[in-house]
């Protein structure tokens, strides 16, 4: 008895707020503008719609999605923020000031993929709680920024994968996911997506927007605060 009643409140939720896609209907290009004090040792620019990659807390593990990308240097290279393109569909208009995970990945060895299983072979973690990472509305849109709170080095000649998605509730907010990109740099993105029957991790025609960045400005702020610190 009690099996069927969960399955009909997950019916009559779904009737509310819809069904889940695998990617939403608004594409774009960016307004966004860069400054003087970052360099962008990666760049990949919004020029489509969004692709599901999202944590429901009120459908886990039904219905888990995650998209992927991968990134390569041939020099040692340190980075100390994260910009990329996300946007809302499917349920009340964003943005939503819920928490960002990111996942850093090594190559699964193919060259195609991240490992598996997913999250639990991350190789680095951040789970960003609201207020600590900007989004703005950047053309149809939103851009979003993360500092990282310790400097990020990748080694030469090593492919990695960031995953990038939301927390929250389907019902009644929807759906959130990663921006496509095009041109396809190295491999296209990836996704999982286990409510619809998504494989962790089904290649995707496509890449994701983001930006892998070195900013002096916050480690100007970082060393002056470091120095306050230090005379008191």
């Amino acid at each position: 008895m009690k099996l069927a009643f969960l399955a009909l409140v997950l019916a009559v939720s779904l009737a509310m707020a819809g069904i889940p896609t695998l990617t939403g209907d608004v594409g774009g290009t960016s307004n966004w503008q860069g400054t003087d004090v970052e360099t962008i040792f990666w760049s990949q620019l919004p020029t489509g719609g969004p692709m599901a990659s999202q944590y429901f807390p009120d459908m886990y593990p039904t219905y888990d999605s995650g998209v992927a990308d991968d990134f390569e240097f041939a020099e040692a290279t340190t980075i100390n923020k994260i910009r990329w393109w996300g946007g809302y569909w499917n349920g009340e208009a964003g943005p939503h000031d819920s928490p960002v995970e990111i996942y850093l990945y090594l190559d699964d060895g193919t060259g195609n993929a991240p490992t598996l299983p997913q999250h639990f072979t991350a190789i680095s973690v951040w789970m960003i709680n609201p207020g600590e990472y900007t989004e703005v509305a950047d053309g149809s849109n939103y851009l979003l920024e993360y500092v990282f709170p310790t400097f990020v080095t990748f080694d030469p000649g090593q492919k990695y994968w960031f995953e990038i998605r939301k927390a929250f509730e389907f019902d009644p907010l929807g759906q959130y996911g990663w921006v496509q990109s095009e041109p396809i740099f190295l491999s296209p993105c990836v996704q999982g997506f286990d409510g619809l029957g998504v494989v962790w991790w089904t290649a995707r025609d496509t890449d994701a927007a983001f930006e892998l960045i070195f900013d002096d400005e916050v480690t100007l702020q970082r060393e002056t605060w470091g120095s306050i610190k230090s005379i008191f």
